[in-house]
């Protein structure tokens, strides 16, 4: 009782439902109770005066803790036992929120209980004698639907009921998890530590309906992939597992399952580096079974209610650590004999267990098999069916199976690869969550088909496993896609080690389950939804917004692709901007961190605070080596203090590491054992290592050079000067602004115009062991800020400075000029050249030109004139920079140029002449066929319009791979796949000219769908001049 005290005292009076994401609210906790209770402790009855027993304010009450009471669970003893495991753990969830248990019961209640929560599927003998049960007739049939409300007497002397019915045991089970998840309980209880927030009671809205329909994706499945170091570390350690044993048990695979229930998941790949999931828990000291014998893993899966499977390169429900372990023979059709006699096993030890069987055949170790050819798969594939059709006993439509189009896989599919009628065809991503292929248009396929997707990868051109790299918003972009062309047979998602996944894991979960419940632009919603029920609602805005921005930039390039050249240092203040952006939601995750209960801490920690924290100091340890390789090459004795900061960095990460590793008692060492830094190939490297730094000399001054009399030179120095576009260093000699080691030309910023960036900077940095003061002179109608500053030998009182211009007093045409000198004798002259442009007509509403260009963001647009149904619709939060534009719906309509929907953009161009015009677009695929390129229209005022078919379809091809010394396939992709995916970015060029300055109209014409417009740079020039960057200019002046 003591316990049940604390939980009443611990409650916000009040507090608000916690919803179910995307589900209509039904649970309350309601804080006024009746005063004329009697209770019944052992019978966990409440009665009353009334001759009808208590209501609590006329809804459901299921628990009060304040009256030891808990609705008892009636459920029928020939349900099957994955509903029985799921009421006690709603019973359990149940005690957690409130500390009372609710009594489960089998077939019949106690005569005396008059309310309960009845449980069961239609065809139960229970549900079939409720009255009015027509809801439940409704079921019949229906896969993994649920149908949850308040009845009067649904039972003889049961006064009131709760009645869940579900049209399988999927579908009771799912409308109990959506139950206690109203209630505060997380899928991510364990995973994640969410603590469950204690309420007094709980009650159940008598007046609403909870009801769900099939999902929108049958069989919705994670695949738990590139386990070592991470996850199979931590097991083997929590499990207390020695070398070379089974890590992965049914200890594991149980908060593994529930956790799956509870996001609505029934489908599972296990993990197979290691690990053999039929096998493991076994005792095969002296071999496998020789009777087909399923193993502790396969018995548990069966009885929670999982359909299992197999990865795609393992038929017949058989793991490859099996065959690495028992087979015989060579793993290709040259030992078919043995082969079927494997998958015979395979089939026969899964009999009676709900089964996906994965069919076709690769190589060995995932990869091309050996002389395959269509022919050759298609009769393997034949031969497979045989085997389950004997071994199970079923006509083999039956029988779930599937066969994934992957890598090698999906070129013989392009190729004609006949796919039997009553095998899903699963295809697959790009492995960088590109969709490579739907279903095609037009050609039935019985058995449906789906989608394999990746949020974690091994393999060219970088392995991603180390965090939280995903873009929401791309997920549903390309989700969207795969369910328009009824590619939703199967979605399963490879989750590496599942943390720190747990996000994105949820969210492709939630869009398989019910994906009309989330529109375009809802990712922000969704965040809403998942922060407050794992963090408070207190926080759940902030938090939302935070993640929504991680998001995009965690994607703009995968952490293990970043390194020291990634940001540029010298064009469009590059690496200030990312930092910036990373130290600003890192603080405010830190000020929620410390806003929170200390039981909150430990989640927030773990699918927030700490992404930022990493993310941030991983960005700036590369930005910090490359300033310090930088400088020293400029003669800045700052290059030491960057070398320090970069070093301290690197071990940050270590002491990050090491925090999560030790937090609530170590649960989760080794999760992020991932080597992450120091990346030269596609796979990791053993350890951690830290990239290149430099130091330099700070005892010695610079020397401009050779005293040679006629080149002027020979004066020693304590300063540099550097400056925005440029990686030189003045006054003297460096490789980058003397290429010839002499003749160093005049320092010069890049023209100045009043519609470009606003002001440009100039770095005064030290160089000796002296400290130097200096002090700038300049045109009157230039504008420097600060004038004079001073050095120290260490570097730590370099200098910013900022040059603008007062355009009021500027001339027409021309340059300035500011002097800078220094108490050592040391001098530089900078020009700054400007272009005065007159403003555009007072009538003009657009981009202007600016440092000799022109960036729009694709979701500012002039003008979005729609055909039909059919029109352009920003994604917000879409690609690197801002948001992305795309045509829907999403169908096989493709538009003659100019007749389809279409998108306008204004700008302003000073200058006339042939231009540049970057179309940039995400990085999608020709995913309708190999003979149905996507296309969409380009066009400058009224010139004629072109026909851009940007993604190639000259395919990659075999790939020469350093780390195993031969070629690998990569599957059918674009030749310039590699750098794309890197990128997160296609540029789609083209040359265009303007006869004349003013007003322009870039238009973009709709043609096909699965285009997404991020960004539109016209470069007059001043893009290519600057070189190279990441991200691209900033959007220009709109005005």
């Amino acid at each position: 009782m003591v316990g049940i005290i604390k939980l009443i005292t611990a409650l916000s009076v009040g507090a608000s439902a916690v919803l179910a994401l995307g589900e209509k609210k039904v649970i309350t906790f309601p804080t006024h109770h009746s005063s004329d209770d009697i209770l019944d402790s052992d019978s966990q009855t409440v009665f009353s005066s009334s001759k009808h027993g208590h209501k609590h304010d006329d809804d459901f009450l299921i628990a009060n803790a304040k009256s030891h009471y808990a609705a008892p669970l009636l459920l029928s003893s020939k349900d099957d036992v994955a509903i029985h495991l799921a009421a006690q753990s709603f019973a359990h969830d149940v005690y957690r929120v409130t500390g009372i248990r609710p009594h489960i019961y089998n077939d019949s209640l106690p005569h005396h209980v008059d309310r309960a929560i009845v449980v069961g599927t239609p065809k139960n003998s229970i549900i079939e004698h409720l009255r009015d049960n027509d809801y439940s007739d409704e079921l019949i049939g229906k896969w993994e639907s649920y149908d949850v409300r308040v009845t009067d007497k649904p039972l003889h002397n049961v006064e009131q009921g709760l009645i869940v019915v579900g049209s399988d045991r999927r579908g009771a089970i799912y409308a109990l998890y959506t139950l206690t998840e109203q209630m505060g309980v997380s899928p991510f209880h364990f995973w994640s530590d969410v603590p469950v927030r204690p309420h007094s009671a709980i009650a159940y809205l008598s007046d609403e309906v909870l009801s769900h329909g099939e999902p929108t994706v049958r069989y919705r499945g994670l695949f738990i992939n590139d386990e070592h170091p991470a996850l199979w570390s931590w097991a083997a350690q929590r499990y207390k597992v020695r070398w070379g044993e089974p890590a992965f048990l049914p200890e594991m695979y149980e908060m593994w399952f529930d956790m799956m229930l509870r996001l609505k998941a029934n489908y599972f790949w296990p993990a197979m580096y290691a690990s053999m999931f039929d096998i493991d828990g076994l005792n095969v000291t002296n071999g496998f079974p020789n009777e087909p014998t399923a193993g502790p893993n396969q018995v548990l899966a069966q009885n929670m209610g999982i359909v299992m499977g197999t990865s795609h390169h393992e038929p017949m429900a058989r793991n490859k650590p099996e065959w690495d372990r028992e087979g015989q023979g060579k793993w290709d059709w040259t030992n078919d004999d043995y082969l079927i006699d494997w998958w015979t096993y395979g089939a026969e030890r899964a009999v009676g267990k709900e089964t996906l069987f994965t069919l076709g055949m690769r190589g060995d170790g995932d990869m091309p098999l050996t002389g395959a050819s269509n022919a050759l798969v298609e009769n393997i594939t034949s031969i497979q069916q045989d085997i389950l059709a004997k071994t199970h006993g079923k006509d083999i439509n039956e029988i779930p199976q599937m066969w994934c189009m992957y890598k090698e896989v999906a070129e013989y599919y392009l190729d004609g690869l006949k796919v039997p009628d009553n095998v899903i065809t699963l295809f697959a991503d790009d492995n960088w969550g590109n969709i490579m292929t739907v279903q095609p248009p037009g050609k039935d396929h019985k058995a449906g088909s789906g989608i394999y997707y990746h949020v974690d990868y091994v393999g060219m051109p970088r392995a991603y496993k180390w965090i939280n790299t995903i873009n929401m918003v791309k997920t549903w972009e390309q989700m969207t896609i795969a369910a328009a062309f009824n590619t939703t047979s199967i979605w399963i998602l490879n989750i590496g080690s599942l943390k720190p996944l747990e996000l994105p894991a949820e969210h492709f979960l939630h869009l398989a389950y019910d994906l009309d419940a989330w529109p375009i632009n809802s990712v922000e919603r969704y965040l809403e939804l998942w922060a407050e029920r794992e963090f408070g609602a207190a926080v759940k805005e902030e938090t939302a917004d935070i993640m929504f921005k991680y998001g995009m930039y965690a994607s703009r390039r995968k952490a293990e692709l970043v390194n020291a050249t990634t940001w540029s240092l010298n064009n469009y203040e590059e690496a200030e901007r990312v930092t910036g952006e990373w130290q600003s939601i890192t603080d405010r995750a830190a000020k929620i961190y410390e806003s929170l209960p200390e039981d909150t801490k430990p989640a927030f920690y773990q699918q927030v605070y700490m992404l930022c924290l990493m993310q941030t100091n991983l960005n700036k340890l590369y930005i910090a080596a490359e300033r310090s390789n930088l400088y020293a090459a400029q003669g800045r004795n700052a290059a030491n203090q960057y070398a320090k900061e970069a070093i301290d960095a690197f071990f940050h990460d270590a002491e990050l590491t090491d925090s999560f590793h030790e937090m609530l008692d170590g649960k989760w060492d080794h999760m992020l054992d991932q080597a992450h830094i120091g990346w030269n190939t596609w796979l990791e490297p053993i350890k951690d290592i830290m990239p290149p730094v430099s130091f330099n000399n700070p005892s010695v001054p610079a020397r401009e050079g050779i005293p040679i009399p006629e080149l002027g030179y020979g004066v020693i120095t304590n300063i540099r000067v550097t400056f925005e576009n440029s990686k030189g260093s003045w006054p003297g000699n460096t490789a980058f602004n003397c290429p010839q080691g002499e003749h160093c030309h005049t320092p010069e910023l890049l023209p100045m115009d009043p519609f470009g960036v606003k002001t440009r900077w100039v770095d005064v940095g030290s160089a000796g062991p002296k400290s130097t003061s200096w002090k700038v002179d300049h045109d009157d109608w230039l504008i420097v800020e600060p004038r004079s500053g001073q050095t120290r030998k260490d570097g730590s009182l370099d200098t910013r400075i900022r040059v603008s211009v007062n355009w009021d007093k500027a001339p027409e045409q021309g340059q300035g000029t500011f002097y800078l000198k220094a108490s050592d004798g040391s001098e530089v002259t900078i020009l700054v050249p400007i272009n005065k442009y007159s403003a555009p007509s007072s009538d003009f509403e657009g981009h202007v030109q600016g440092d000799g260009y022109v960036a729009i963001e694709a979701g500012h647009y002039s003008s979005n004139a729609p055909v039909e149904e059919y029109a352009f619709h920003e994604m917000k939060g879409y690609g690197r920079t801002l948001s992305g534009v795309e045509m829907f719906p999403r169908t096989t309509q493709n538009f003659t140029i100019g007749e389809g929907p279409k998108l306008t953009y204004d700008f302003w161009a000073h200058d006339s002449g042939d231009v540049e015009i970057d179309v940039q677009i995400g990085p999608a695929l020709n995913f309708l066929g190999k003979d149905a390129t996507l296309a969409f229209g380009l066009q400058v005022d009224n010139q004629e319009p072109r026909i851009i078919n940007p993604i190639p379809t000259k395919q990659l091809g075999m790939v020469a791979d350093r780390e195993w010394n031969k070629p690998v396939a990569i599957g059918a992709v674009p030749y310039d796949w590699i750098e794309i995916v890197k990128n997160e970015i296609r540029n789609v060029k083209s040359e265009w000219t303007l006869e004349e300055a003013g007003r322009h109209t870039i238009t973009i014409w709709g043609m096909t769908t699965g285009l997404v417009f991020e960004r539109i740079l016209v470069d007059f020039g001043g893009i290519q001049q600057r070189g190279y960057s990441y991200l691209g200019p900033p959007e220009s002046a709109r005005i």
